[in-house]
């Protein structure tokens, strides 16, 4: 989610399922490979914020804190692999 609060703001990264072209594919892989070196690295911690999407998994929506206080959609955002998110907002990663 970023630095955001569920359902109002936080970050958008390209689909890797559902992507609307190969270069959102390929970005998409690139967010997933990042996104594990994040999780990786030592003292990274998960907070639950209690909600979840809308998708119908209804995967429940985290904030990733690293130990530097940042967050991984602040470093994803930072590094062009994700897009500020607020709603109605859907990125265009075909352009």
């Amino acid at each position: 989610m970023g630095d955001g609060a569920p359902f109002v703001s936080g970050y958008y990264t390209p689909e890797i399922w559902s992507a609307d072209c190969q270069q959102e594919l390929e970005l998409g892989r690139a967010v997933k490979a990042r996104m594990d070196e994040l999780l990786a690295i030592d003292g990274v911690q998960v907070f639950d914020s209690g909600d979840v999407d809308s998708t119908q998994s209804k995967r429940p929506l985290v904030w990733v804190k690293l130990p530097d206080g940042r967050t991984a959609g602040s470093v994803l955002m930072a590094e062009g692999l994700a897009r500020e998110w607020t709603p109605g907002y859907k990125a265009d990663w075909c352009e």
